[in-house]
């Protein structure tokens, strides 16, 4: 590392910065950003070059290109080629055409790179070849195929474990899985090693118990975690909040394992998925549940032991004040109170930065503290505390100090987690912000307060007091960083583990989330190989085999596997799903909606007979607990698939759109020399609202035919208004879909080439419309007035 400097003016909980500033950082890195490996092959040296000319100037933090102070999307780490080989969001090791990455640049939407308003600044051919060779490299050097794990085995090695316990011990002992993630091919060895870690981290952070829990492994691939319930400070009723909210949870009746397993442990469900714990006991409210955190702040110093307010007066506490967090929309105020278990600090944030809100004229408060004449005036707060085994808590509250589960936007927002809803969670989103423990500050409130004579010398003093300066909270700050690392250390954690690029528990629950469940991990998840699956999908009835079939070339959000989960695990496996609480409140698409309706396991939107319409009800009856519901990858409202992954040119094709909401619909053609048409609204066809819950295929009539090789992607759009229809075709050729080839207005199209996508309405004659299919997508209608999208490619290859 060369010379550093300490990093200042993050915020105290929620969202990270793209750089993480909680240690001291390498200031020629942050200058220039991420440079190439010293050992780096010649592969991962020609893909650096492409994305470095192409990519970094929007998603490389410090190298960011003139404008620009955050990176495009929130992804700014394209020139770290290991950390994007590791992350299946971006690459598919060994197949290029499925990785995003490549995808986006090869043709996607929008096109890459975004200012480019030409195709001759797209990356030239032999530069695309850099790319999918370093992408098919990886896949030679991935790391030998893991032994494939059923839901058999891991109940057995569940049962031998147990009754090598203990009797006395048995009813509270239960385990937490990781078999769907070593089953899963895209998660590397170093991934899985980071999710084991991140479990264990999860664990010791909603745990009261003084001693540090370290995971021990139960069997050479770490499948499972024992967890004995005082270890955690854990009782049955802890556990029950989860496993009232499990929705893998099953029976078996030919499965005896399972069945003893369950008698021994006194429970339906003694094993919970990993990827699901970490997803939705990291937030809140099961956070505070599983934690058992009060219910108010006052309550919260009495667990802990604290009198915030008498360390205020009796000047006991530390002050920075600063107005550029990165987290708090205003300024911020933080403050730290001495804790027998370490620390606790906690935060006063703003709705505005006038008036009482400015703690520059008014640098003392609370009001419960210094009273009406001299306070600010907070709107809310956000905590952190040392644990009594070392790991953090995490809390935040209103003005009036009442619980919050999610902070409100418009004073806090997560925006390291590019692919949320900005809302701060708490928990998963302060873990995620302080994956280091404490965050460098500096203060602004001591030199302008100090020399405001407008403040009494009795407030000027009480400032001098608990506003020490730069230095003094620096020192804290290190104290209270190092003493975390220790016990990251304790509990064999190392402080640099990322999974997927990401703070481990933050990626662990990504994966879950925000990573669509394909044909494979649907047969890993039911506990079936592929090839069991595909046997089996035979005689799993009609619409469950439509379903399976879309997998083949579409995935499905998590929301809606959990949905269809029941109906395929009761239909294809010699397990029945347990029902409980989980209730899906997701909209859903035709063809999931076709399997899940009719069945004993038709949960979706209601709870005890009445109908989950609104957020106010979803909250009503725990839904809460459902982290898609803070994804906006998750609650995705449009599907859009075709009936086959690959083509052979002139093959027909056939796209189905499935939105979840009533959608006015346009599709667009990109292909790999970003050439691009626009497919509908098209002359001779309807232009109707496709209605929520259906599905419409695409051509409704004629023919939709493949003319040459390459990648092909179809981009589905609802409810787009002009200008987004025009920045989504930004830097591709406007072309004709016709099947003759002909202009279909001047005013639209100035060249015609041969698309890989030919729309012909009649098969058996020429197109002879001349109306013009424009740029008039009819706006945005009343329906949905935001605009959704979706995306397929698909390769066309040669005959």
């Amino acid at each position: 590392m060369t010379a550093a400097a300490l990093a200042l003016g993050v915020g105290l909980t929620g969202a990270a910065s793209a750089q993480d500033q909680s240690i001291l950082i390498d200031v020629e890195l942050e200058l220039n950003g991420m440079p190439l490996p010293g050992d780096a092959t010649p592969e991962e040296s020609a893909a650096y070059e492409v994305l470095n000319k192409y990519c970094s100037g929007c998603h490389q933090q410090g190298m960011l290109e003139e404008g620009l102070t955050n990176p495009k999307s929130g992804f700014g780490h394209i020139l770290d080629v290991r950390r994007l080989a590791q992350d299946p969001k971006f690459v598919v090791s060994g197949e290029p055409t499925k990785s995003k990455l490549y995808q986006v640049i090869a043709g996607g939407a929008p096109a890459m790179p975004d200012n480019c308003w030409d195709p001759s600044c797209t990356p030239k051919p032999e530069e695309m070849a850099s790319l999918e060779t370093w992408i098919t490299k990886l896949g030679e050097t991935a790391p030998p195929e893991r032994t494939f794990v059923p839901l058999s085995e891991l109940y057995a090695l569940a049962l031998k474990d147990l009754s090598a316990q203990p009797t006395n011990r048995r009813d509270r002992t239960r385990y937490i899985s990781m078999r769907t993630l070593w089953n899963d091919s895209e998660v590397t060895q170093e991934n899985y090693d980071a999710y084991l870690a991140a479990t264990v981290k999860l664990m010791n952070a909603l745990s009261f118990n003084p001693n540090v829990y370290k995971f021990e492994k139960i069997d050479e691939k770490g499948i499972l975690l024992r967890v004995f319930l005082p270890d955690l400070d854990w009782n049955h009723e802890k556990w029950e909040v989860m496993e009232r909210e499990y929705p893998y949870g099953m029976e078996s009746d030919t499965d005896p394992n399972l069945s003893t397993l369950q008698t021994m442990a006194g429970t339906n469900i003694p094993v919970i998925r990993a990827d699901w714990f970490a997803a939705t006991a990291s937030a809140a409210p099961m956070y505070y549940d599983v934690l058992g955190l009060a219910d108010t702040l006052k309550g919260l110093q009495q667990q802990l032991g604290l009198d915030m307010r008498s360390n205020i007066l009796n000047e006991q506490v530390v002050r920075a004040g600063f107005q550029d967090s990165g987290v708090s929309t205003n300024n911020r105020l933080i403050e730290r109170h001495p804790l027998g278990s370490g620390m606790f600090w906690t935060s006063y944030d703003f709705s505005g930065s006038k008036g009482r809100q400015s703690f520059f004229e008014y640098p003392l408060g609370p009001v419960s503290a210094f009273g009406e004449e001299v306070s600010f005036h907070e709107d809310g707060g956000e905590s952190i505390f040392t644990l009594p085994n070392g790991f953090h808590g995490y809390y935040l509250n209103t003005t009036d100090g009442t619980r919050l589960n999610v902070g409100p936007t418009a004073i806090v927002r997560d925006t390291d987690y590019p692919d949320g809803t900005g809302e701060v969670v708490n928990g998963i989103s302060c873990m995620s912000c302080h994956s280091k423990g404490i965050r460098f500050n500096d203060d602004h409130v001591r030199e302008v307060a100090l020399n405001n004579l407008a403040l009494s010398p009795a407030v000027r003093q009480t400032v001098d007091a608990i506003y020490p300066g730069k230095e003094v909270v620096n020192d804290y700050f290190q104290k209270d960083m190092e003493a975390f690392f220790a016990t990251l250390q304790k509990a064999g954690i190392d402080p640099e583990t990322k999974a997927a690029g990401l703070e481990p528990v933050r990626g662990l629950m990504v994966y879950f989330v925000d990573y669509f469940v394909n044909y494979e991990q649907a047969a890993n998840e039911l506990g079936l190989t592929e090839d069991e699956l595909t046997a089996r999908a035979a005689f799993a009835g009609t619409e469950n085999a439509s379903l399976l079939q879309r997998l083949k070339v579409s995935p499905i959000a998590r929301d809606e596997w959990t949905a269809v989960y029941p109906v395929l695990l009761d239909k294809l496996t010699d397990y029945r799903p347990i029902l409980t609480d989980h209730r899906t409140t997701a909209a859903l698409s035709h063809s999931v909606r076709q399997v899940v309706q009719g069945t004993p396991y038709d949960s979706v939107g209601q709870t005890g007979g009445q109908a989950i319409v609104t957020h106010a009800d979803a909250k009503q009856f725990g839904a809460d607990y459902d982290a898609t519901q803070h994804s906006v990858t998750a609650q995705s409202h449009l599907t859009v698939y075709t009936d086959k992954p690959t083509y052979k040119v002139g093959d027909p094709l056939r796209i189905f759109i499935e939105p979840r909401h009533d959608c006015r619909l346009t599709l667009i053609s990109i292909d790999d020399d970003h050439d691009s048409c626009v497919l509908y609204p098209f002359p001779g066809l309807p232009d109707v609202v496709i209605k929520g819950g259906t599905q419409y295929v695409f051509p409704p009539q004629g023919a939709l035919r493949t003319s040459e090789p390459g990648l092909e992607t179809i981009l589905a759009i609802c409810n787009g208004s002009d200008a987004a229809i025009s920045k989504e075709r930004s830097g591709t050729n406007s072309v004709s879909c016709s099947a003759n080839h002909q202009p279909i207005s001047r005013e639209s199209y100035t060249s015609v080439v041969n698309e890989t996508l030919i729309l012909d309405l009649n098969p058996g004659g020429g197109d002879q419309l001349t109306t013009a299919s424009g740029a008039d997508y009819r706006a945005v209608s009343s329906h949905n007035p935001n605009v959704t999208k979706a995306q397929i490619s698909v390769l066309v290859q040669s005959q």
